[in-house]
């Protein structure tokens, strides 16, 4: 029976602790690229950075990629992902067991908790605060028509005939 083999699956996600630039320009140190082409690996999809890789070297290319801050699945060429991606692991939260679930394992997963904004305050848009001068606006009091007579446009009131019909 010949050795499983296993691809290594990188979509962009990082590991807690770990900014998207430093990770760009560890990994253009790492494969020897530029960064133009490191950018195009930080997409969202899935894609595969090496495949053919026995258990051994798979685990280390995922440490390896791990220290630098780019969170990797190794994946079973058969297509059943295998190894877990290496992350810093939080409190786990499991489903409460009922006795109607079947016997499948659970699986572990975890939540990270919310520290801060998603959004670093240095990759903020600054917008500068605009001030309009309201001066030349004015409330009236809610009596009488909305115009003034100088602002009224008196129409002629227009000629009717009215015949005259006797009704004996």
């Amino acid at each position: 029976m010949s050795q499983a083999t296993y691809s290594l699956v990188f979509r962009g996600d990082l590991i807690d602790g770990f900014t998207a630039n430093d990770v760009k320009s560890n990994m253009a140190r790492l494969f020897k690229s530029t960064p133009q082409a490191v950018e195009k690996l930080f997409s969202g999809r899935p894609l595969i950075l090496r495949k053919g890789l026995s258990q051994a070297q798979a685990e280390q290319f995922q440490a390896t990629l791990a220290k630098i801050g780019a969170q990797v699945t190794l994946k079973d060429e058969s297509g059943i992902a295998t190894a877990k991606p290496k992350t810093i692991q939080t409190q786990a939260v499991q489903p409460e067991e009922t006795p109607e679930s079947d016997s499948s394992p659970i699986p572990n997963w975890t939540l990270a908790p919310m520290e801060g904004n998603l959004v670093k305050d240095h990759e903020r848009k600054q917008v500068a605060a605009v001030e309009v001068s309201t001066d030349h606006i004015s409330l009236r009091a809610a009596e009488g028509l909305l115009l003034d007579k100088s602002e009224r446009a008196e129409a002629e009131a227009a000629p009717v005939n009215i015949p005259k019909w006797d009704l004996d």
